[in-house]
């Protein structure tokens, strides 16, 4: 057994070879059907129906060493079940193709007229072929390989919009777990896509402790106290272009902030159950992973915040009223005067202290209000905010009505209705707001029953669980 197991992968490995065999003869085929159509000179039906035979069995073994390979493993499931049977429909067509181009040899008057539309059939079969070749690249070199790459000039061309990251921000990040909270969240982001639990170039997946430790093919990426000895890191500071480098050319690259966490995570120790403040830190490590607070080390928050109008500076005293209530006043970044205001230490805070937020209502782009004594009367004003960008609703009492007042918030890209009794109706009232992409809206009292759109939105309506931590409500220190 373990022999015809071992015989079927080296088997798989020949299909990237074949599979261009059946490509080639379909294009083949096309070609010639066109000049055929083109010029009634020439007769290219013999040829055609040759190559569309031979393609059909090529394709067949190409499929077979296909389903070899991807026992393997390493492939994502959705992607692998589209290219494959995407790819069973290649050989069947083809076959079909030809015998309509045996009109002569075969009778009936719905054959007859299949056969006048051959050419359509034919080139279907070419757009088919695109589209298999589509997820099978995805297969091999991870989503977005080719579109990643096109030049920016073509991008904004076209409106192709990057893909979208969620910012990355740790509440108190001396109190958060360094590997789970801080490391995993960098490699997940920039190395997953190739080196995840469903595809593992390398033999190499970092999905778990244990897979990140035991390394690929190579054996271990990861040297304990040393970075200059660890394979992982060594790859990451190669010169852009490099063919090792990684991430890869035409994937979201790694900032140097990220990699330097890295480094100093794989310098102390590679230790996955500490917390940052147990570890020891330089003055530029505790500078980077104090701007995790505010999501400063992600470059979506330049993009955006940088049509917003100017703001005044906040005066100290104004900052100090609010964290004495234990509500943080984090700064956005130092070139602008835009702030995060959470309220995760102040549970009591209600619709009086919204009304009192109202004298900073210019500073505010990202507003946290989770777990608190909010009601539907608050987001009459928070719907004034003028720069509010990103705003933080989860497990409060917010209602449908809320979200009829919350329509006028213009300025808002992402709101949190997690835990809170919204229905699927009340969602209707934010379709007005056009620049509201993400919307996070599962644990309602309202029940969906999968990812929706609501206008420009996209609404994650997930059934997983996110419980409230004691770790939460660590008093920040002031």
């Amino acid at each position: 057994m373990t022999f015809l197991e071992e015989l079927a992968s080296f088997i798989g490995r020949f299909h990237p070879i074949l599979v261009h065999l059946p490509i080639g003869m379909l294009v083949l085929a096309f070609i010639m059907a066109l000049a055929g159509k083109l010029s009634k000179k020439n007769d290219y039906d013999l040829a055609v129906r040759f190559s569309l035979l031979l393609s059909a069995l090529a394709a067949v073994f190409a499929g077979i060493t296909g389903y070899f390979l991807s026992r393997d493993g390493g492939y994502e499931d959705d992607i692998l079940n589209f290219h494959q049977w995407l790819g069973i429909a290649v050989p069947v067509f083809s076959l079909i193709t030809y015998l309509l181009y045996r009109k002569n040899d075969i009778s009936g008057k719905w054959v007859q007229k299949l056969s006048s539309q051959r050419f359509l059939f034919l080139l279907g079969i070419v757009l088919l072929l695109g589209i298999t070749g589509h997820f099978g690249g995805t297969l091999t070199h991870g989503k977005g390989y080719i579109k990643d790459a096109l030049p920016s000039d073509i991008k904004a061309f076209i409106g192709l919009k990057p893909d979208e990251e969620e910012i990355f921000v740790v509440e108190n990040v001396q109190e958060a777990q360094v590997y789970e909270e801080v490391i995993h969240p960098i490699l997940k982001a920039r190395c997953q896509s190739c080196h995840g639990e469903k595809k593992n170039e390398g033999g190499f997946d970092l999905h778990s402790q244990e897979s990140l430790l035991k390394g690929g093919e190579s054996g271990s990426v990861l040297t304990k106290g040393s970075k200059e000895k660890s394979e992982l890191y060594a790859r990451l500071i190669l010169p852009e272009g490099h063919e090792d480098r990684m991430p890869p050319k035409g994937r979201t690259p790694i900032t140097e902030n990220q990699i330097k966490l890295i480094a100093w995570w794989i310098d102390s120790g590679l230790d996955f159950d500490k917390k940052v403040m147990d570890i020891k830190q330089s003055d530029e490590i505790a500078g980077i992973l104090k701007k995790l607070e505010t999501g400063e080390n992600n470059e979506e928050v330049k993009v955006l915040y940088a049509n917003l109008p100017e703001a005044a500076e906040l005066s100290e005293d104004e900052i100090n009223f609010w964290q004495a209530k234990g509500i943080k006043i984090m700064p956005v970044s130092n070139e602008n005067n835009y702030v995060i205001v959470n309220a995760i230490n102040y549970p009591e805070l209600s619709d009086k202290d919204i009304e009192k937020l109202m004298e900073i209502k210019d500073n505010i782009v990202q507003l946290k209000l989770g777990h608190t004594k909010i009601t539907d009367l608050s987001l009459q004003k928070i719907a004034t905010l003028p720069n509010l960008i990103r705003l933080h609703l989860e497990h409060t009492s917010i209602t449908d009505k809320g979200l009829e007042n919350l329509k006028s918030a213009k300025q808002l890209n992402y709101v949190n209705l997690v835990g809170t009794k919204i229905t699927k109706s009340g969602l209707h009232y934010l379709d007005e707001i056009k620049s509201l992409e993400h919307i996070y809206a599962f644990q309602t009292e309202g029940k969906f029953d999968a990812e929706i759109s609501n206008g420009n939105s996209k609404i994650d309506t997930g059934n997983y669980s996110l419980p409230f931590l004691e770790s939460d409500t660590v008093n920040y220190l002031r």
